[in-house]
């Protein structure tokens, strides 16, 4: 077990002052089995008021509205939280297995990766999912590249396997796209691991009444070093951080994040 001091700070600068700005965030560690949160503070600045619900995955969401104006807005949250690496047993009151089954828009195989599938050696009958993910992981990370930038939010699997590069998002919505194409149950994580100072993706798979976390990105077994915000479908099931506000202004965003282990 490692326990961790998780900072995360979201500041929002505005080319002017903007007003009726409502927000919903998705910026606070999950408390599950394997991953016990002990303290999680937030704050909001400016906020006209706040209210705290679990959406449809069973992820914290703290949603409110500032309405006077300002050209700031500022979200910090400290936690303590405690990981095990162990696998993650289902959630029965969030017990959706059927939805982590078929591919979204953004998780759809076309025409490339259709392509790069075909090249993939065919399943074993003795290996199970778990070791299978492990297989096409180490593949995938063989055939694309990291690339800071490449692409953005709305970016599908198909367009960023089709490019060659991406970001951790891709790297999670290809590996999805490949393990749902092969009848897997497998969801996508946002989070936060040490040493990255931004918030982090990958994917987790069900086998036997357990996930277990993968990152296609570094290549790697999910452990108890990484720390979950949402858990969802695809990375739109868990946006960390949107909102819609009054006014013209253009918006410059930053977000920096800290893992210490205490």
């Amino acid at each position: 077990m490692k326990v961790w001091k998780l900072t995360y700070e979201l500041q929002d600068n505005f080319s002017s002052p903007v007003a009726g700005h409502s927000y919903s965030l998705r910026v606070f560690p999950r408390d599950m089995i394997s991953q016990k949160v002990k303290s999680c503070e937030c704050e909001v600045y400016p906020c006209s008021g706040k209210s705290r619900r679990r959406d449809s995955f069973g992820n914290p969401v703290l949603t409110g509205c500032c309405e006077e104006p300002h050209d700031r807005f500022l979200v910090k949250t400290e936690a303590i939280v405690c990981t095990e690496d162990i696998p993650e047993p289902e959630e029965k009151e969030f017990f959706q297995l059927g939805m982590y089954r078929y591919e979204t828009e953004f998780t759809k195989m076309g025409e490339k990766l259709g392509a790069f599938y075909q090249t993939l050696p065919a399943p074993c009958k003795e290996e199970t999912d778990w070791m299978r993910t492990e297989k096409l992981m180490h593949i995938l990370w063989e055939s694309f590249q990291y690339v800071s930038g490449s692409t953005n939010f709305n970016t599908k699997a198909e367009e960023a396997f089709s490019q060659g590069c991406g970001v951790c998002q891709d790297y999670a919505h290809i590996l999805l796209a490949v393990l749902r194409h092969e009848g897997m149950t497998v969801r996508y994580v946002a989070g936060a691991i040490p040493g990255e100072g931004q918030t982090h993706a990958w994917i987790e798979v069900y086998q036997d009444g357990f996930w277990k976390g993968f990152d296609p990105t570094n290549n790697r077994l999910a452990n108890d070093e990484y720390i979950r915000f949402a858990i969802g479908r695809d990375a739109h099931d868990c946006c960390l951080n949107q909102g819609i506000f009054r006014g013209g202004a253009s918006q410059l965003q930053e977000v920096h994040v800290i893992m210490e282990e205490c």
